[in-house]
């Protein structure tokens, strides 16, 4: 047989091909993820329980103690927690007896890998800023059904008014190795079971302080239920600000005097976005009119700022027009204030970049409503709200304050409505409801808006009309929308959150 020799360059490929073959091969495998992943830091080194300590109590009566009580509770626990957990063959394991196990320090927004194996029968959990929890349990358990076993692991099993089972049942066989990726900002936690979505940025509610927001630290808990089970690869990436959805390093805050986004004489620091047009305006339906910055409504899409921002006091003023456009022509004058607009131009069905709207309309000016789309390279912005609610008489949300809080993202109801909204609203021009505060069609319309944080709040003519909570994003740049009604704009000014001027009537 004639030897054939190959060329080097191709030996190597073929060498290569062949490595990725077997490394591909091993990822289908029951072995640990090989080695620790980018910009993450391992919680468990695979040695001992460095890093790790005992559970005492709960966090409402760790509160009560004095130092010196926390002190002596955290030794017992300590000496508890070194019987029943220890290290075996790199992973930590539990013999079914004692408390969790929790992380020596706390930690707020995060991502986190773990691996977790159980026996049959299983049932355990993690705790996340200290607060059930994470579930992991036997699926095919037939005792456990009755509390959702049968549903899958990942859920957030202690939520009673946010969802707590899993969107799917992702789980390995009992006894294999499973791995949850867990992403969790302000009080919102995304689950991945073993690479598929279970949990979709949904609201982790405080069970120890039912109705409050989750302390903004606590520690992480690997939960304990009297059964034996394993722990390995567990690996953390802290998250700031700039780790958020749609946060832009060069975000402004206003600190220092107003900031004037529209000058009153030209477009500079603001560029246009047309959906059939794109960045190109042949039209001028953005244009500058006396002083005023004149939306001619010829067209869908906005006009925004270049630069992004964050905790501020907006106060913007409006007046209609009277032309209104094509299929519209008839409808109800349409415009809106997009804030935190992050992702693609056009991300949201080619017209609007994602934000949250505070909706400028006949008869719903203080709507708020989650404009979803998706980023440059094509991925969902995550965008979500809570807010104060209750239902008007045909069962539409609307903002109450004092309500019990529910929360809204870009996969659910989208809208809260004002808390005034007339039940009997119609789509048809010139449309105004009993208690609208905004001001008649050709007079102006003052706008206060203030975000801080994750915390926005709407003032119309000076009438406070809707909240919101733990907002995501909490920054972005700004928005104005065009949607076939001619609408006149001026006075588009930032203040610092503790120079600005009351909220009240447009001047």
């Amino acid at each position: 047989m004639r030897q054939v020799q190959i060329p080097m360059s191709r030996h190597i490929t073929l060498t290569l091909m062949a490595l990725l073959i077997v490394f591909t091969h091993s990822l289908q495998a029951e072995a640990p993820a090989p080695g620790v992943p980018q910009g993450f830091t391992p919680l468990f080194n695979g040695e001992d329980l460095t890093g790790w300590k005992g559970l005492v109590a709960n966090p409402l009566k760790r509160e009560q103690m004095n130092d010196e009580q926390l002190a002596q509770a955290q030794r017992e626990a300590d000496e508890s927690m070194l019987a029943h957990w220890r290290v075996v063959d790199g992973a930590l394991e539990f013999d079914g007896q004692g408390e969790n196990l929790c992380t020596a320090r706390d930690y707020g927004d995060f991502e986190l890998y773990v691996d977790w194996k159980i026996l049959p029968a299983g049932d355990s959990g993690l705790y996340v800023r200290g607060n059930p929890q994470i579930q992991i349990w036997d699926t095919g358990h037939e005792p456990l059904f009755k509390h959702g076993a049968d549903q899958g692991s990942g859920g957030l099993w202690n939520n009673k008014d946010n969802p707590r089972f899993p969107l799917a049942k992702a789980d390995n066989p009992v006894g294999e190795w499973n791995t949850f990726f867990i992403r969790m900002v302000g009080n919102r936690v995304t689950v991945k079971l073993n690479g598929q979505l279970v949990v979709d940025n949904v609201e982790l509610e405080n069970y120890w302080e039912p109705g409050k927001p989750l302390p903004p630290t606590g520690q992480i808990e690997l939960q304990s239920h009297g059964n034996k089970l394993w722990f390995r690869n567990i690996y953390i990436r802290e998250l700031n600000d700039k780790d958020d959805p749609g946060v832009t390093d060069d975000a402004v805050t206003p600190t220092d005097g107003v900031i004037k986004l529209f000058n009153g004489e030209n477009l500079d620091g603001l560029y246009t976005w047309l959906k059939d047009e794109q960045y190109e305006d042949p039209r001028d339906v953005f244009r500058v009119t006396d002083g005023m910055l004149h939306v001619t409504g010829d067209g869908f899409g906005g006009i925004l700022t270049r630069q992004a921002y964050e905790n501020y006091h907006m106060v913007l003023e409006f007046k209609w027009g009277e032309r209104t456009w094509r299929e519209r022509s008839q409808a109800a004058r349409d415009s809106g204030l997009l804030l935190h607009s992050t992702g693609a131009d056009g991300g949201y069905n080619g017209t609007w970049m994602p934000a949250i709207e505070v909706q400028i309309i006949e008869g719903g000016v203080g709507d708020l409503i989650m404009v979803s789309g998706n980023s440059e390279d094509g991925s969902p912005v995550p965008i979500a709200i809570t807010c104060e609610t209750s239902k008007d008489r045909d069962g539409e949300i609307i903002w109450q304050a004092g309500a019990p809080r529910q929360t809204f993202d870009r996969d659910h109801y989208k809208r809260v409505n004002w808390f005034g909204r007339d039940p009997d609203w119609e789509d048809k021009l010139g449309f105004r409801g009993s208690k609208d505060p905004d001001s008649p069609v050709g007079d102006w319309t003052r706008l206060d808006v203030t975000c801080d944080g994750g915390h926005i709040q709407v003032y119309v003519n000076g009438t406070k009309v809707n909240e919101a909570f733990d907002v995501t994003p909490r920054r972005g740049k700004l928005q104005l929308q065009t949607e076939l009604a001619e609408v006149y704009f001026r006075r588009w000014e930032l203040w610092p959150l503790d120079q600005a001027p009351e909220p009240g009537p447009a001047n």
